[in-house]
């Protein structure tokens, strides 16, 4: 090997770890990578003169928040705004089931479900029998689950089930080896329609890990149910989604009557392959950009999208109020590993971060200008806002706020305050790493 190989190789080698440490995008941390590895004196002077550059603030034309969040959301899925509801706030998967397992038993026409997963222990063998007994009793119950997700639905509840008349229907089957590059596009959400009245949302699965805890500790959760005008709206996704991944037509209730007169605005927005891809990813960037006090976000995986994160970060600079709880620990060590990454450059930027300490925080919410709240399957990462089936519900109102706002001030009271300096004081090992877990964000 001559001098100046050993230099190339040497020098291209401490470029590309200076480059996965200082973070940045994915895709364009690959290219510098590549580049490095071609040129590392060029490399290493542009890097040099570009690094740190961040995106300006979108443009605000000083319309509300609200409005501005409606129509973008409608211009992308279609979702209007749905005004006469009723919401409950399901805090934690003990109430949710209780309150799912209450409306299964009264159902008397129509129980419509899909989760990402569906496992077959205590809960969802609990839930397996509700929904045999109202088929019995002459329900129709259908049941859209993801086959990666529910990988431990066993073939024997299945049976069982379809031996009661339940329709069942799969998501994305895996079919080794003629595996396609479809197959990281899982259906996340978490909904469920009981006779055209009643809607459930969030991020709760049927397990029983979010009940009893498990290694990650206690599970942190969100889920609402809904009564109103926006029940038809989880209905039509349902509907949408029954047909593409069973194949087969099926009549499903209309929306029905309902006495609610008070105004409760509600959009449940939703994302799929096909023109509504990036609904959620436009719909977050658009009420970020918009918030005029404060923003206030809940999430296991912290992996955002570029152009959405320095949206976030432009409006802490800005002189918005952000805030930002995440868990201390992930269920997924490299993602876990990947948010650190970020958390760092989130602090940089002025943003309040928590590290939740009060076992797993696995909830989705958002809360914009103590007034507009996003709760529902989707994570902040590539893989909720680019590829997966995902659905949330936009809340404008003012009470529900409060009480997402009282529940974050709770979370952050059990959670870690992390300190720039402390950070920064994490050893280099470390630190490589996660911006190694960081280049394998956008296929987490």
């Amino acid at each position: 090997m001559t001098l100046w190989s050993a230099i190339h190789i040497s020098w291209s080698i401490i470029g590309t770890i200076w480059i996965v440490v200082r973070g940045g995008n994915p895709a364009s941390t690959w290219g510098w990578i590549a580049f490095m590895f071609v040129s590392p004196p060029a490399a290493t002077l542009l890097r040099l003169l570009t690094a740190d550059r961040m995106a300006p603030p979108l443009p605000v034309d000083g319309a509300p928040c609200r409005t501005r969040l409606q129509n973008c959301i409608r211009a992308n899925c279609g979702a209007r705004m749905a005004m006469r509801n009723r919401v409950d706030t399901l805090h934690n998967a003990d109430r949710t089931f209780a309150a799912i397992i209450r409306d299964l038993q009264r159902a008397r026409h129509e129980i419509n479900i899909e989760f990402y997963i569906i496992n077959d222990d205590r809960i969802g063998r609990a839930i397996a029998r509700i929904l045999m007994r109202r088929a019995r009793a002459g329900v129709r119950v259908r049941i859209i689950y993801d086959a990666l997700g529910s990988w431990r639905l066993g073939r024997r509840i299945l049976r069982d089930m379809h031996r009661e008349g339940i329709e069942t229907a799969p998501y994305g089957r895996l079919r080794f080896p003629y595996l396609t590059p479809s197959v990281h596009r899982r259906n996340h959400r978490k909904l469920i329609v009981i006779d055209g009245r009643t809607a459930y949302l969030g991020g709760i699965n049927i397990a029983s890990r979010y009940v009893d805890g498990g290694k990650m500790g206690f599970w942190r959760d969100e889920h609402i149910r809904i009564e109103g005008d926006a029940v038809a709206q989880a209905q039509s996704i349902f509907a949408a989604d029954w047909l593409k991944t069973s194949r087969r037509a099926a009549d499903f209730m209309p929306p029905r009557p309902h006495d609610i007169g008070d105004t409760l605005p509600i959009q449940i927005a939703w994302a799929q392959q096909g023109p509504a891809r990036m609904t959620l990813t436009q719909a977050f960037i658009e009420a970020i950009a918009a918030a005029r006090s404060n923003i206030r976000i809940s999430t296991p995986y912290f992996l955002p999208p570029q152009t959405l994160f320095d949206t976030l970060r432009s409006a802490a600079r800005s002189g918005v109020k952000v805030e930002l709880i995440v868990p201390t620990k992930s269920d997924v060590l490299v993602a876990g590993r990947a948010t650190d990454s970020y958390v760092r450059e989130c602090v940089e930027a002025g943003i309040t971060v928590y590290r939740y300490r009060n076992g797993f925080l696995h909830s989705k919410t958002i809360v914009i200008d103590d007034s507009v709240v996003a709760v529902g399957s989707a994570n902040m990462d590539y893989r909720s806002l680019e590829y997966n089936l995902e659905a949330m519900a936009f809340i404008y109102d003012r009470a529900v706020a409060e009480d997402y706002i009282s529940k974050f001030h709770a979370d952050a009271s059990v959670s870690e305050l992390v300190s720039a300096r402390r950070f920064d004081s994490r050893p280099f090992a470390t630190r490589l790493t996660e911006g190694i877990a960081r280049l394998l964000a956008p296929i987490l």
